[in-house]
C-alpha cells in the first residue's frame, strides 16, 4: 500500500514523514528525489536552456534565482514543472516499489500535478491558516511578502483536503502530531 502525504507549505508533512521513518516504515520525500534530479547534467542543461545561464551558474542549480523567477512568472513555473515532475514521480514510485506495506511518500505538489491516482491513499496535513502563516513567517525571517508568494504557488490546503482519505490536524505539539501519524499507519498494517 502506497500512501501520499501532502498539504500546503508548513503544514507538517516532513514531521509526519519523519515520525513514520523513525518507526521503520518505508518513506521517501519528493523534495529529496527532486534535489537528486536537479543535480544531474541533463536537468541542469535543460533548466539552463529555459531560464538562462544564471540559473545554472557554477555547474549547479541556482535555487534562489529560479525560485524568484517562478514566483513571479507562472509560465516559467509551468516550464519548470514540466521539466521536473514526471521524472520525480517515476523515481519516487521506483523507490517505493519494493517496500513492504504500507510505504509513505511526502509529495507537496501531489494534487497540483494530478498524481494522486498513483497512490492507494492520500493523507493531507493541515496546520490551519494561522499556524501555517506563523511557521512560514518564522522560516522566512518575518518577510510577509515571501510568505504570501509561497502560499500562492500551491493550492490552498483546504482544496487539497477534498482529495484526502485522511486529514491530519497538525496545529498541535509535534509529539502529538507524530503519535497521530504512527497510530494511523499502525491501523493500515492490520
Amino acid at each position: 500500500m502506497r500512501i501520499a502525504i501532502t498539504g500546503g507549505p508548513a503544514d507538517g508533512k516532513s514531521t509526519v514523514l519523519s515520525a513514520l521513518s523513525e518507526r521503520g516504515y518505508a518513506c521517501v520525500s519528493a523534495d529529496d528525489v527532486v534535489r537528486e534530479i536537479q543535480a544531474s547534467a541533463d536537468y541542469l542543461r535543460t533548466v539552463g536552456e529555459v531560464f538562462g545561464p544564471q540559473a545554472t551558474a557554477g555547474g549547479s542549480l541556482n535555487r534562489d534565482f529560479v525560485r524568484g523567477q517562478i514566483l513571479t512568472d507562472p509560465s516559467l513555473r509551468r516550464a519548470l514543472n514540466r521539466i521536473t515532475h514526471r521524472a520525480a514521480l517515476d523515481a519516487l514510485l521506483d523507490r517505493l516499489a519494493d517496500a513492504s506495506s504500507p510505504a509513505f511518500a511526502e509529495v507537496p505538489l501531489l494534487i497540483e500535478t494530478s498524481c494522486q491516482g498513483s497512490f492507494d491513499e492520500v493523507w493531507v496535513c493541515d496546520a490551519g491558516e494561522e499556524e501555517r502563516r506563523r511557521r512560514l513567517l518564522e522560516r522566512h525571517d518575518g518577510d510577509a511578502r515571501s510568505v504570501d508568494l509561497a502560499l500562492q504557488v500551491q493550492l490552498p490546503t483546504e482544496v487539497k483536503a477534498a482529495f484526502a482519505d485522511r486529514i491530519l490536524r497538525t496545529n498541535q505539539p509535534m509529539p502529538a502530531v507524530k503519535l497521530l501519524a504512527i497510530q494511523l499507519a499502525s491501523s493500515l498494517a492490520r
